[in-house]
């Protein structure tokens, strides 16, 4: 039988002081998470469909009979609520019972139904105090940017067993196997190696599909003299990983190999220019600027990266427009450049780094240099 965690880890304590304190700041006396990474992150629970409720003293866990037992496993510490029937009506008794007036949620997160739903249960209660709902923005979103060392723990294993899944697959590649083929081949080698799932649908595009950055495999061929790209990411105890490299089958054309040169530089200068301070947008800058200054800009359309964690794409993102923001240590990013070109192919590399006191360390190893990329 597995044991009932009986008490909340220390760094989940600190997590829980952190959400506390931005509710002080927000005049809030509870906060709701409907948005599962966010309970996760709260709670170690893995369960769907349910909701946390963040008091100054307690944490509410609510969930109905499919998950309770495991929300009582995992998350024993909880004051874990079995859901028997409506859930707003639950959590409107459970404000109730808390004696909560002015309860937060996330506007990205809580639909338009859940929050109707509770303000009709609330009015329906008649309750001696009136409790307020405010939407908030962005609240947990914040608070996950900065990564603790248990979080780094668990990063640095998503991208080992997402790194042995791909060498598992390097040497099966060849032409002639399906993009299918080859996406299933690493969806169960990182199963195999201990991942849950994988952090999104895996893209194999071989040929001139790999001009799209976001294509999803299908039954076309992998053929000789054509670039592959492969973008794939393991979830592991809840953290993801996410990894891309362009491989070539056969012969390099002339205009792969220029601008798989200049997409490596680029995302080499980039990430020697990970630090502390550096923001958002300068840090594109570095990568954009020499994609621009070989011609290719037009070519490159997505942001450089990405913050990722609980979930594959989170903040801050490193992007062109859209807002500065600095970095800072223990911050999870994507670098991953990319030139597109319609009709020929394209080349994408992409690796996670981890903001540092004193820069940054990049925490994927797969090669990266076109000869270590190259198949016969």
């Amino acid at each position: 039988m597995v044991p009932v965690v009986a008490k909340a880890k220390a760094y989940l304590k600190v997590r829980h002081k952190a959400v506390r304190d931005a509710m002080k700041e927000l005049k809030l006396d509870g906060m709701l998470l409907t948005h599962v990474p966010d309970l996760g992150y709260m709670t170690n629970f893995s369960g769907d469909d349910s909701i946390a409720l963040v008091a100054q003293e307690e944490i509410y866990l609510l969930t109905d009979f499919r998950y309770h037992q495991l929300a009582v496993t995992e998350a024993g510490w909880c004051r874990v609520i079995l859901c028997e029937d409506n859930m707003a009506d639950t959590l409107a008794q459970t404000f109730s019972q808390a004696g909560l007036t002015r309860i937060g949620y996330d506007a990205n997160y809580t639909t338009v139904g859940q929050a109707k739903a509770l303000e009709l249960a609330l009015a329906q209660r008649k309750l001696d105090k009136s409790v307020e709902l405010v939407p908030c923005e962005d609240v947990m979103r914040n608070l996950r940017k900065v990564k603790d060392d248990h979080e780094i723990d668990l990063m640095r294993k998503s991208i080992g067993v997402a790194e042995e899944a791909f060498d598992a697959i390097r040497g099966e590649i060849k032409a002639g196997l399906t993009e299918n083929y080859i996406a299933g081949l690493l969806i169960f080698e990182l199963r195999s190696r201990g991942a849950s799932e994988n952090s999104f649908p895996v893209m194999v595009a071989s040929g001139p599909a790999t001009a799209l950055p976001h294509y999803r495999p299908g039954e076309s061929l992998v053929l000789r003299d054509q670039p592959l790209l492969i973008d794939w990411g393991a979830v592991y105890k809840g953290y993801c990983s996410d990894l891309t490299r362009t491989l070539v089958v056969g012969r390099v054309s002339d205009a792969i190999r220029k601008i798989y040169k200049v997409v490596l530089e680029a995302q080499t200068q980039a990430i020697r220019f990970l630090r502390p301070g550096v923001t958002t947008m300068q840090a594109d800058r570095v990568a954009r600027d020499i994609i621009d200054k070989a011609g290719f800009g037009k070519h490159f359309g997505h942001g450089l990266g990405h913050g990722v964690g609980r979930e594959v794409h989170e903040l801050p993102a490193l992007r062109q427009t859209g807002g500065e923001e600095e970095l800072r240590p223990g911050m999870i990013l994507t670098v991953e450049p990319a030139i597109y070109l319609p009709g020929e192919g394209g080349v994408r590399i992409e690796d996670t780094v981890l903001i540092t006191h004193s820069g940054c360390e990049v925490l994927s190893c797969v090669p990266r240099s076109l000869e270590d990329c190259h198949i016969e």
